[in-house]
């Protein structure tokens, strides 16, 4: 059980001291993102989400990072994105929709913000929501298969599913020329206003890990509707790439 209370931020800051305590000027950027910033991080299973960017990635520099990686853990920063500027620029259109959320809801904890100014092609970022949404969809089943059935399976796999379709359903909504909302709820209730998805199930999903373990979860059901509401948002995305009629 992590301790309580939990300060997301100033854990944050801790581990930024640690990387740079470890390699120095080579850090360029810390940057918080996720649930930390958007207002919905929960003390009991929320991870703080930092991309560090630097100067240089070789060998030398993740062989010094290695002393940073006990304060990490203790700051819940267990999947750092460690990345170099060189490849930040020549990953944009390799990953758009991650780049895209972090841009959408950030807090730069030191140097330039290096995420802000980033400018994403709308075509491979589409490219890369559908792609998400194929992964989802060939891997739905065989998860739920593996979890379901075992002791609180149902909510660990709605959980690992969702983050994937809440993340595809975010670049959809910017493609349509929306802003993304901050919060679960709000997405949503964009999508089913937007896409047509049925918003109730959407919301379930979304926030199964704020409803009270006590609370009986129907699998079978959850998993209708994620396939539902996963085939709807691959409908928009494929519709998204058709050329638009010639007047």
């Amino acid at each position: 059980m992590w301790p309580r209370p939990f300060d997301p931020r100033r854990a944050a800051m801790k581990a930024v001291a640690a990387a740079r305590g470890a390699v120095g000027e080579e850090l360029r950027s810390a940057t918080l993102y996720g649930s930390a910033v958007s207002g919905e991080f929960h003390p009991a299973h929320s991870d703080v989400n930092v991309a560090f960017v630097f100067s240089r990635l070789g060998a030398s520099e993740l062989s010094a990072l290695t002393r940073a990686h006990r304060a990490w853990t203790r700051s819940r920063v267990v999947r750092p994105l460690l990345i170099s500027e060189e490849t930040l620029r020549r990953s944009l259109d390799s990953f758009p929709l991650e780049y895209l959320l972090i841009r959408e809801r950030r807090e730069t904890l030191y140097g330039e913000d290096l995420f802000g100014p980033l400018t994403l092609d709308r075509d491979a970022l589409r490219l890369e929501v559908e792609r998400v949404l194929r992964a989802q969809e060939l891997g739905l089943g065989g998860t739920y298969v593996a979890f379901a059935g075992t002791r609180g399976g149902a909510r660990r796999w709605a959980a690992a599913a969702s983050t994937s379709i809440a993340a595809s359903a975010s670049g959809l909504l910017y493609l349509a020329g929306e802003a993304i909302p901050a919060r679960r709820r709000e997405l949503a209730e964009r999508c089913a206003a937007r896409f047509g998805v049925d918003g109730g199930a959407f919301a379930r999903l979304l926030t199964l890990r704020e409803r009270s373990r006590k609370e009986r979860v129907d699998a079978i059901e959850l998993l209708d509707s994620a396939q539902r509401i996963l085939n709807r948002l691959l409908e928009i995305a494929e519709r998204m790439s058709a050329p638009s009629p010639k007047p």
